[in-house]
């Protein structure tokens, strides 16, 4: 089945309910139906390249029901969507569509001026689509066609994360891998048809756009919150004025924030907080339950390429230090460095297999990709152990990516920028932990003979080019060389110790 097929059906039940609200304005779901037919109408006239089975577009906006209803017209027209975001700089915007290769890029008339910038030269002057769309085509494709109709195991959305030398890595997902995700997590928690579920994060961002696109398979209403709006205090104001409270996604930086304090005056508690993108800490799980005391929190592992892998919640006997039981219709194995698969409690690889997994990379793959086994097995390199029960545990990350209030940072990338500062001799980029965003990125700085650095020119330079959630938060300063590791390369986790153990300097 496809992505849209249920959101975008004629049904009684749901006809009379607000599909999608923003703040500024809402759509019924006949009004999502007749936007997003005008799109996929108005997009069979644009050509595709002839040897893409699904070809690509990008589209660029604010978090309106606008743009839900543009992605959802694409999708259904057998288009797969890149999703940009509008926080990214220009060299993260110019990146990942270089990565995408697009045949069409769409914008939101506010960031028209920046798809101009990247998209030139090859690119059309924009044509206007209805309502505040402009599109960009490229000049020429060696041979064109109409995009084909949609089918259930083709593309229909692909989604970035950071990668190094400002390549993103861009996965690329199937309309059946996101359907049989939502029958089985609906399986799981199923969300109240006649309640609204609010989305106050990115929709660049795989999980918010799920849970955007799973509450409209439910027929749900979502509330979503703009780029421009978003606060915690801005926030906090949407929960309590929703009354019939069917789910709330947020990543742990979020629920950090959301679970300071009592619950206020009106209002009521969400069915079920959903959170992902990083391990939530038993401080904050604690101030949830307190905060949100009739919810039900259900924290999920996962990958980009591997989608869910385990799932845990409230109340399903999950142990401490367990990130939950493997997802329903998920295989997992785990592996020692020879591949071989190793007993109950045993530490290795995890690999996972189900009809939930990406279909690929779009672009040149990433050097720190997924790994492919034989009979379907995937593993993204993190490390963990399954009990006799199902349950998972995880023992580390097998890449050196950086998860800072729920994004995904390549330290290679950041390290890339700060080395170019004249006077860096050299740069290593770790994760610290912080109560608040789980991880900060700390930039560990070696200096070149002789010269000095300051922290506000520095975090100038680094600003002009990386996007806000890459720039480091620290900047500190080692005297000397930094430690190798037995590969003759920079050891991270050594380098990390020495500013845990303090032993660096500050840079003012």
């Amino acid at each position: 089945m496809l992505v849209t097929a249920q959101a975008l059906v004629a049904d009684p039940a749901r006809d009379g309910r607000v599909a999608l609200r923003g703040s500024a304005e809402a759509l019924s779901y006949p009004q999502l139906r007749a936007q997003a037919g005008a799109v996929a109408q108005h997009s069979g006239t644009w050509s595709a390249h002839d040897d893409d089975r699904s070809p690509y577009v990008a589209i660029m906006a604010d978090w309106t029901p606008q743009f839900v209803a543009c992605f959802l017209g694409l999708a259904s027209a057998g288009w797969a969507v890149g999703v940009l975001d509008p926080s990214w700089s220009e060299r993260d915007v110019a990146g990942a569509i270089r990565q995408l290769d697009p045949c069409a890029v769409i914008v939101g008339e506010e960031y028209r001026a920046v798809a101009a910038a990247v998209a030139q030269p090859g690119w059309r002057a924009p044509m206007q689509l209805d309502p505040g769309w402009s599109v960009f085509l490229r000049e020429e494709v060696a041979v064109t066609r109409p995009a084909p109709a949609a089918l259930p195991d083709a593309a229909f959305y692909v989604g970035f994360t950071s990668g190094s030398s400002g390549r993103p890595k861009a996965f690329v997902r199937s309309h059946r891998s996101w359907w049989e995700s939502f029958e089985r997590f609906t399986g799981l928690c199923p969300i109240d048809p006649e309640g609204t579920v609010l989305v106050p994060g990115p929709l660049s961002s795989s999980h918010f756009l799920f849970g955007a696109l799973h509450a409209l398979h439910a027929g749900a209403t979502v509330e979503l919150v703009t780029s421009s709006e978003y606060s915690p205090e801005h926030v906090a104001s949407r929960l309590a004025q929703i009354q019939r409270f069917a789910g709330l996604y947020v990543v742990p930086t979020m629920l950090s924030q959301h679970a300071q304090g009592a619950p206020p005056a009106g209002g009521s508690d969400p069915d079920y907080i959903f959170c992902a993108g990083a391990r939530l800490e038993v401080d904050v799980r604690q101030r949830a339950g307190r905060r949100f005391a009739t919810s039900r929190l259900v924290e999920y592992y996962g990958a980009s390429e591997l989608s869910f892998v385990a799932i845990q919640v409230d109340g399903d006997g999950t142990p401490p230090g367990s990130v939950g039981r493997v997802f329903p219709g998920v295989e997992v194995t785990i592996r020692d460095d020879e591949d071989r698969v190793v007993g109950p409690d045993e530490v290795g690889v995890i690999f996972a297999r189900s009809p939930l997994t990406f279909l690929g990379y779009r672009g040149a793959p990433p050097a720190s990709g997924a790994r492919a086994l034989d009979g379907g097995w995937l593993t993204v390199g993190d490390r963990g152990a399954l009990d006799g029960d199902g349950f998972l545990s995880i023992a580390g990350r097998g890449s050196s990516l950086i998860i800072t209030g729920g994004a995904n940072v390549q330290p290679e990338e950041v390290e890339e920028v700060v080395a170019g500062y004249p006077g860096v001799a050299a740069c290593v980029v770790v994760g610290l932990p912080d109560p608040t965003w789980g991880e900060v990125v700390c930039a560990v700085v070696v200096l070149g003979p002789g010269a000095t650095l300051g922290r506000s020119d520095l975090r100038s330079y680094v600003a002009g080019t990386l996007t806000r959630y890459k720039r480091p938060r620290r900047y500190v300063l080692v005297d000397g060389p930094l430690p190798i590791g037995r590969t003759g390369k920079v050891d991270r986790q050594a380098v990390r110790q020495l500013v845990l153990d303090g032993n660096t300097v500050q840079v003012r």
